[in-house]
Protein backbone atom coordinates (compact mmCIF):
# COMPACT_ATOMS: atom_id res chain seq x y z
CA UNK A 1 0.00 0.00 0.00
CA UNK A 2 1.81 3.64 -0.80
CA UNK A 3 2.38 6.34 1.71
CA UNK A 4 4.21 9.70 1.97
CA UNK A 5 7.10 9.41 3.02
CA UNK A 6 8.20 12.98 5.03
CA UNK A 7 11.93 12.41 6.31
CA UNK A 8 14.62 15.21 7.86
CA UNK A 9 17.41 14.63 9.77
CA UNK A 10 20.26 16.97 11.37
CA UNK A 11 23.32 15.22 9.29
CA UNK A 12 23.87 15.59 5.97
CA UNK A 13 26.72 14.60 4.40
CA UNK A 14 28.74 14.61 7.43
CA UNK A 15 27.83 18.10 7.77
CA UNK A 16 25.01 19.08 10.55
CA UNK A 17 22.06 21.40 10.21
CA UNK A 18 22.13 24.67 11.90
CA UNK A 19 19.77 24.57 14.96
CA UNK A 20 17.54 26.97 13.76
CA UNK A 21 17.84 25.83 10.44
CA UNK A 22 16.50 22.57 11.74
CA UNK A 23 13.89 23.88 13.15
CA UNK A 24 12.36 25.65 10.23
CA UNK A 25 12.72 22.48 8.07
CA UNK A 26 11.23 20.19 10.80
CA UNK A 27 8.22 22.75 10.87
CA UNK A 28 7.44 22.64 7.08
CA UNK A 29 7.81 18.50 7.14
CA UNK A 30 5.11 18.67 9.94
CA UNK A 31 2.78 20.81 7.89
CA UNK A 32 3.37 18.16 5.03
CA UNK A 33 3.18 15.62 7.09
CA UNK A 34 -0.27 16.98 8.49
CA UNK A 35 -1.58 18.16 4.55
CA UNK A 36 -0.77 13.93 3.69
CA UNK A 37 -2.57 12.39 6.37
CA UNK A 38 -5.42 13.95 7.10
CA UNK A 39 -4.14 13.96 11.22
CA UNK A 40 -2.83 16.96 13.43
CA UNK A 41 0.02 17.08 15.32
CA UNK A 42 -0.95 18.65 19.11
CA UNK A 43 1.47 19.94 21.60
CA UNK A 44 1.81 16.88 23.60
CA UNK A 45 2.87 14.95 20.16
CA UNK A 46 4.95 17.70 18.97
CA UNK A 47 6.72 17.69 22.56
CA UNK A 48 7.13 13.52 22.37
CA UNK A 49 9.09 14.46 18.78
CA UNK A 50 11.18 16.96 20.02
CA UNK A 51 10.00 19.95 18.57
CA UNK A 52 8.02 22.03 20.82
CA UNK A 53 10.98 21.20 23.76
CA UNK A 54 12.83 23.39 25.95
CA UNK A 55 16.22 22.63 23.83
CA UNK A 56 16.22 22.48 20.03
CA UNK A 57 14.27 20.06 19.01
CA UNK A 58 15.29 17.31 21.78
CA UNK A 59 19.39 17.43 20.93
CA UNK A 60 20.63 17.78 24.71
CA UNK A 61 23.23 15.41 25.50
CA UNK A 62 20.63 12.96 27.76
CA UNK A 63 18.75 12.36 24.89
CA UNK A 64 21.70 10.74 22.79
CA UNK A 65 22.91 8.80 25.61
CA UNK A 66 20.18 7.52 27.54
CA UNK A 67 16.99 7.42 24.77
CA UNK A 68 14.14 5.43 25.69
CA UNK A 69 12.77 3.09 22.86
CA UNK A 70 8.96 2.53 23.05
CA UNK A 71 5.82 2.56 20.74
CA UNK A 72 2.73 4.71 21.66
CA UNK A 73 -0.65 5.16 20.05
CA UNK A 74 -2.24 8.59 19.67
CA UNK A 75 -5.63 8.07 18.25
CA UNK A 76 -5.01 7.17 14.39
CA UNK A 77 -1.56 7.30 14.61
CA UNK A 78 1.38 5.50 16.36
CA UNK A 79 4.77 7.40 18.00
CA UNK A 80 7.45 4.46 17.84
CA UNK A 81 11.09 5.91 19.09
CA UNK A 82 14.03 3.88 18.89
CA UNK A 83 17.97 4.43 18.77
CA UNK A 84 21.12 2.91 17.26
CA UNK A 85 24.67 3.25 18.77
CA UNK A 86 26.13 6.05 17.07
CA UNK A 87 30.03 5.39 17.89
CA UNK A 88 32.01 2.93 19.75
CA UNK A 89 35.34 2.29 21.79
CA UNK A 90 35.50 5.47 22.96
CA UNK A 91 33.57 4.77 26.13
CA UNK A 92 30.94 6.92 25.55
CA UNK A 93 27.49 6.01 24.85
CA UNK A 94 25.66 8.11 21.97
CA UNK A 95 22.58 7.15 20.08
CA UNK A 96 21.31 7.94 16.89
CA UNK A 97 17.81 8.37 17.86
CA UNK A 98 15.05 7.78 15.09
CA UNK A 99 11.52 9.29 16.11
CA UNK A 100 8.43 8.07 13.59
CA UNK A 101 5.11 9.08 13.65
CA UNK A 102 3.27 6.60 11.58
CA UNK A 103 -0.48 6.75 9.97
CA UNK A 104 -2.05 4.76 7.61
CA UNK A 105 -1.57 7.27 4.70
CA UNK A 106 1.78 8.82 5.76
CA UNK A 107 5.06 8.05 7.81
CA UNK A 108 7.38 10.95 9.48
CA UNK A 109 10.74 10.21 10.41
CA UNK A 110 13.12 12.21 12.24
CA UNK A 111 16.74 11.22 12.86
CA UNK A 112 18.61 12.91 15.50
CA UNK A 113 22.61 12.12 15.41
CA UNK A 114 24.87 13.39 18.07
CA UNK A 115 27.63 12.43 14.81
CA UNK A 116 27.91 11.17 11.36
CA UNK A 117 26.84 7.36 11.69
CA UNK A 118 26.38 4.55 9.14
CA UNK A 119 22.68 4.11 10.29
CA UNK A 120 21.45 7.41 9.53
CA UNK A 121 22.80 6.70 5.75
CA UNK A 122 21.06 3.40 5.28
CA UNK A 123 18.07 4.85 6.61
CA UNK A 124 18.17 7.17 3.86
CA UNK A 125 18.84 4.63 1.54
CA UNK A 126 15.86 2.52 2.42
CA UNK A 127 13.87 6.18 2.03
CA UNK A 128 14.75 6.92 -1.52
CA UNK A 129 14.08 2.96 -2.05
CA UNK A 130 10.20 3.65 -1.43
CA UNK A 131 10.51 7.22 -3.24
CA UNK A 132 11.72 5.77 -6.10
CA UNK A 133 8.75 2.51 -5.93
CA UNK A 134 11.77 -0.16 -5.26
CA UNK A 135 10.21 -0.93 -2.06
CA UNK A 136 6.32 -1.40 -2.04
CA UNK A 137 5.60 -2.12 1.76
CA UNK A 138 2.80 -0.41 3.46
CA UNK A 139 3.19 1.50 7.21
CA UNK A 140 3.17 -1.45 9.37
CA UNK A 141 5.54 -3.37 7.57
CA UNK A 142 7.97 -0.64 7.04
CA UNK A 143 7.79 -0.04 10.86
CA UNK A 144 8.38 -3.44 11.36
CA UNK A 145 11.43 -2.98 8.08
CA UNK A 146 13.19 -0.34 10.52
CA UNK A 147 12.87 -1.88 13.57
CA UNK A 148 14.49 -5.28 12.20
CA UNK A 149 17.45 -2.94 11.06
CA UNK A 150 17.62 -1.52 14.51
CA UNK A 151 18.41 -5.30 15.74
CA UNK A 152 20.57 -6.04 13.08
CA UNK A 153 22.76 -3.09 13.87
CA UNK A 154 22.50 -3.80 17.81
CA UNK A 155 24.15 -7.10 16.63
CA UNK A 156 26.79 -5.72 14.62
CA UNK A 157 27.50 -2.99 17.10
CA UNK A 158 27.84 -6.37 19.56
CA UNK A 159 30.17 -8.09 17.03
CA UNK A 160 32.41 -4.96 16.27
CA UNK A 161 33.05 -4.62 20.23
CA UNK A 162 33.79 -8.59 20.94
CA UNK A 163 36.00 -7.86 17.92
CA UNK A 164 37.98 -5.13 19.60
CA UNK A 165 38.52 -6.64 22.95
CA UNK A 166 39.46 -10.52 21.45
CA UNK A 167 43.18 -9.26 20.97
CA UNK A 168 42.88 -7.72 24.92
CA UNK A 169 41.34 -10.88 26.09
CA UNK A 170 44.71 -13.10 24.60
CA UNK A 171 47.18 -10.52 25.67
CA UNK A 172 45.64 -10.70 29.42
CA UNK A 173 45.37 -14.62 29.48
CA UNK A 174 49.10 -14.55 28.25
CA UNK A 175 50.51 -12.09 30.89
CA UNK A 176 48.44 -14.45 33.15
CA UNK A 177 50.65 -17.57 32.20
CA UNK A 178 53.36 -15.49 32.91
CA UNK A 179 54.26 -15.97 29.24
CA UNK A 180 54.37 -12.39 28.73
CA UNK A 181 55.76 -9.46 30.67
CA UNK A 182 53.29 -6.82 32.12
CA UNK A 183 55.16 -3.53 30.93
CA UNK A 184 52.41 -1.18 30.51
CA UNK A 185 50.30 -2.96 28.99
CA UNK A 186 47.95 -4.13 32.42
CA UNK A 187 47.22 -0.42 32.58
CA UNK A 188 46.08 -0.22 29.26
CA UNK A 189 44.34 -3.68 29.44
CA UNK A 190 42.46 -2.04 32.29
CA UNK A 191 41.59 1.11 30.60
CA UNK A 192 39.92 -0.76 27.39
CA UNK A 193 37.93 -2.97 29.35
CA UNK A 194 36.22 -0.33 31.20
CA UNK A 195 35.06 1.40 28.31
CA UNK A 196 34.01 -1.54 26.48
CA UNK A 197 32.13 -2.59 29.65
CA UNK A 198 30.73 1.41 29.68
CA UNK A 199 29.43 1.09 26.34
CA UNK A 200 27.83 -2.37 27.19
CA UNK A 201 26.10 -1.20 29.77
CA UNK A 202 24.27 1.28 27.59
CA UNK A 203 23.11 -1.14 25.09
CA UNK A 204 21.78 -3.05 27.47
CA UNK A 205 18.27 -1.49 27.74
CA UNK A 206 17.66 -1.27 23.87
CA UNK A 207 16.79 -5.06 23.60
CA UNK A 208 14.55 -4.92 26.62
CA UNK A 209 12.93 -1.69 25.10
CA UNK A 210 12.36 -3.03 21.93
CA UNK A 211 11.01 -6.33 23.39
CA UNK A 212 8.34 -4.58 24.72
CA UNK A 213 7.62 -2.47 21.21
CA UNK A 214 7.35 -6.00 19.56
CA UNK A 215 5.25 -7.32 22.31
CA UNK A 216 2.68 -4.52 21.76
CA UNK A 217 2.72 -4.45 18.17
CA UNK A 218 1.71 -8.52 18.57
CA UNK A 219 -1.39 -7.25 20.52
CA UNK A 220 -2.15 -4.55 18.43
CA UNK A 221 -1.76 -7.28 15.47
CA UNK A 222 -3.64 -9.60 17.21
CA UNK A 223 -6.55 -7.32 18.89
CA UNK A 224 -6.54 -4.13 16.46
CA UNK A 225 -6.05 -0.71 17.27
CA UNK A 226 -7.34 2.71 16.26
CA UNK A 227 -5.01 3.86 13.39
CA UNK A 228 -5.42 -0.03 11.93
CA UNK A 229 -1.78 0.25 10.88
CA UNK A 230 -0.85 -3.75 12.32
CA UNK A 231 -3.07 -6.53 11.58
CA UNK A 232 -2.96 -9.89 11.67
CA UNK A 233 -0.25 -10.78 9.23
CA UNK A 234 2.72 -8.87 11.12
CA UNK A 235 2.92 -12.00 13.70
CA UNK A 236 4.51 -14.32 11.81
CA UNK A 237 7.30 -11.42 11.56
CA UNK A 238 7.24 -9.92 14.87
CA UNK A 239 7.64 -13.66 16.24
CA UNK A 240 11.04 -14.30 14.31
CA UNK A 241 11.90 -10.81 15.37
CA UNK A 242 11.18 -11.31 19.06
CA UNK A 243 13.37 -14.57 18.70
CA UNK A 244 15.89 -12.49 17.77
CA UNK A 245 15.97 -9.73 20.18
CA UNK A 246 15.94 -12.75 23.27
CA UNK A 247 18.96 -13.86 21.54
CA UNK A 248 20.53 -10.42 21.65
CA UNK A 249 20.07 -10.00 25.21
CA UNK A 250 21.05 -13.14 25.95
CA UNK A 251 24.62 -11.98 24.38
CA UNK A 252 24.77 -8.65 25.97
CA UNK A 253 24.32 -9.99 29.08
CA UNK A 254 27.26 -13.03 28.72
CA UNK A 255 29.33 -10.13 27.03
CA UNK A 256 29.19 -7.60 30.09
CA UNK A 257 29.80 -10.67 32.21
CA UNK A 258 32.97 -11.43 30.02
CA UNK A 259 33.84 -8.04 30.55
CA UNK A 260 33.17 -8.16 34.11
CA UNK A 261 35.75 -10.84 35.10
CA UNK A 262 38.15 -9.50 32.34
CA UNK A 263 38.61 -5.63 34.86
CA UNK A 264 38.56 -8.73 37.76
CA UNK A 265 41.15 -10.83 36.35
CA UNK A 266 43.46 -7.80 35.51
CA UNK A 267 42.77 -6.50 39.15
CA UNK A 268 44.53 -9.88 40.21
CA UNK A 269 47.29 -9.65 37.83
CA UNK A 270 48.35 -6.15 39.23
CA UNK A 271 47.89 -7.57 43.10
CA UNK A 272 49.83 -10.66 41.54
CA UNK A 273 52.52 -8.30 40.29
CA UNK A 274 52.93 -6.14 43.18
CA UNK A 275 53.61 -9.84 45.53
CA UNK A 276 56.00 -10.85 43.18
CA UNK A 277 58.06 -7.05 43.66
CA UNK A 278 57.46 -7.87 47.51
CA UNK A 279 58.64 -11.09 47.48
CA UNK A 280 61.21 -10.92 45.32
CA UNK A 281 61.74 -7.98 47.80
CA UNK A 282 61.93 -10.66 50.62
CA UNK A 283 64.07 -13.05 49.10
CA UNK A 284 67.60 -10.53 48.87
CA UNK A 285 66.44 -9.58 52.09
CA UNK A 286 66.38 -12.93 53.39
CA UNK A 287 69.43 -14.13 51.29
CA UNK A 288 71.57 -10.92 52.00
CA UNK A 289 70.83 -11.89 55.97
CA UNK A 290 73.89 -14.00 56.98
CA UNK A 291 76.77 -11.89 54.67
CA UNK A 292 75.54 -8.94 56.58
CA UNK A 293 75.77 -10.94 59.90
CA UNK A 294 79.49 -12.14 59.42
CA UNK A 295 80.25 -8.84 57.87
CA UNK A 296 78.66 -6.84 61.00
CA UNK A 297 80.30 -8.93 63.58
CA UNK A 298 83.87 -9.83 62.05
CA UNK A 299 84.05 -6.32 60.02
CA UNK A 300 86.10 -8.96 57.44
CA UNK A 301 88.69 -9.11 60.56
CA UNK A 302 89.16 -12.82 60.47
CA UNK A 303 92.40 -13.71 62.76
CA UNK A 304 94.74 -15.24 61.23
CA UNK A 305 93.57 -15.28 57.79
CA UNK A 306 93.46 -11.71 56.48
CA UNK A 307 96.83 -9.66 55.35
CA UNK A 308 97.59 -7.87 53.14
CA UNK A 309 99.17 -10.13 50.56
CA UNK A 310 96.05 -12.85 51.55
CA UNK A 311 92.89 -13.72 48.88
CA UNK A 312 90.76 -14.93 51.71
CA UNK A 313 89.19 -11.30 51.67
CA UNK A 314 88.44 -11.88 47.85
CA UNK A 315 86.87 -15.63 48.36
CA UNK A 316 85.21 -14.85 51.26
CA UNK A 317 83.38 -12.25 49.71
CA UNK A 318 82.36 -14.18 46.26
CA UNK A 319 81.38 -17.35 48.38
CA UNK A 320 78.54 -15.07 50.32
CA UNK A 321 77.89 -13.72 47.24
CA UNK A 322 77.14 -16.79 45.36
CA UNK A 323 75.35 -18.10 48.45
CA UNK A 324 72.92 -15.20 48.16
CA UNK A 325 72.31 -15.78 44.28
CA UNK A 326 71.58 -19.27 44.81
CA UNK A 327 69.68 -18.29 47.40
CA UNK A 328 67.22 -15.81 45.70
CA UNK A 329 66.94 -18.63 42.33
CA UNK A 330 65.84 -21.05 44.44
CA UNK A 331 63.14 -19.60 46.61
CA UNK A 332 62.08 -17.25 43.17
CA UNK A 333 61.96 -20.94 41.30
CA UNK A 334 60.16 -22.91 44.30
CA UNK A 335 57.53 -19.68 44.72
CA UNK A 336 56.51 -19.50 40.99
CA UNK A 337 55.79 -23.71 41.00
CA UNK A 338 53.79 -23.36 43.83
CA UNK A 339 51.88 -20.46 42.32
Amino acid sequence: MSFAWILTKNFEKSTKTQAETFRVEVEAKVHEFERASGFTIDELLQEELGIGAWLPFGESPVNFSHPVSRIESHGQSLLLTFAIPASLHNGIADFTVVSLLAHRNALFTIVRDPSPSEFGGRLQEIYRKHQDGQLQLGVGETLIHLLTFCVTSLSMSLATLRGSVNDDLDTLRAIELRQRRVGDDLDLLEAQFGKTLAELRALQRLPKQIEKIIFQIMVWGAEGEESQIFDSSVARRTRYLLSRVNQLEIVTDTFIADMDRAVKRSDDVSKRQLLDAQRLNTFWTSALLLPNLIFAFFGQSFPGYLGEDSWFWLISTVSLLSYSGVTVVFLVRRTRRGA
